[in-house]
């Protein structure tokens, strides 16, 4: 899984990739990481480190309600990318995303947190002992992501000038919303959203069904 975002190193791995330490049968994993990283790496390391208290609630306070940290969303998706530093770079001029919290371990961006303002996503370079690569897209793409943003033609433009692949112009549909289809220069496929009509959900659904019926008849 990612790296929690609070958690940093200044150590430099000899390649990409990484495994997050943990116990394993009660024997500290340290070794995993001195093995990939060709660093000495302790179990005093993870005790100064990492948290050895042990809790299990859903925590609610000054900074979370329960059990999400406040700004952000429950459900955040994990996209890997690679070079990941381009990618943040691309994602916060073209998408205008606001980088968070980066973690670094030496030249690999092990785990980043960018804010898009009603969404969250996080993002890594490949790491393969995590079984974490990149997509291909020359052999398609099987899940794409959607942003919604205030111009659509605009964010457009910017990627494209960023070098991303504009798959379909922006237009506008009838569920209210202008869009386009975009691919960054990542390989990541993106549908990009303006809603234009202030529907009500049910308007913009029926709409969307009674065009469907079209399509298949």
């Amino acid at each position: 899984m990612p790296a929690p975002s609070a958690k940093r190193s200044n150590r430099t791995p000899a390649a990409p990739g990484l495994r997050w330490p943990r116990e394993r049968g009660g024997v500290c994993t340290a070794s995993v990481m001195s093995q990939k990283y060709k660093t000495v790496l302790t179990c005093a390391f993870y005790a100064e480190h990492m948290s050895t208290e042990i809790h299990t609630s859903a925590a609610s306070g000054t900074h979370t309600t329960g059990g999400v940290p406040h700004g952000s969303t429950s459900l955040t998706p994990h996209i890997v990318v690679s070079p990941a530093e381009e990618a943040i770079r691309f994602y916060s001029s073209s998408f205008g995303a606001r980088v968070v919290d980066v973690t670094r371990f030496g030249d690999v961006v092990a785990h980043a947190v960018l804010d898009f303002g009603t969404g969250m996503l996080t993002l890594s370079d490949p790491m393969e002992s995590n079984a974490l690569i990149v997509p291909d897209p020359e052999r398609g793409h099987d899940y794409s992501m959607a942003l919604y943003c205030a111009d659509v033609d605009g964010v457009t433009e910017r990627a494209r000038a960023a070098g991303a692949t504009i798959r379909e112009e922006p237009s506008t549909f009838v569920s209210g919303d202008r869009f386009s289809s975009i691919v960054d220069p990542f390989g990541i496929r993106w549908s990009v959203m303006t809603r234009v009509e202030d529907l009500s959900p049910e308007e913009s659904a029926r709409r969307v069904e009674e065009w469907a019926k079209t399509q298949s008849a």
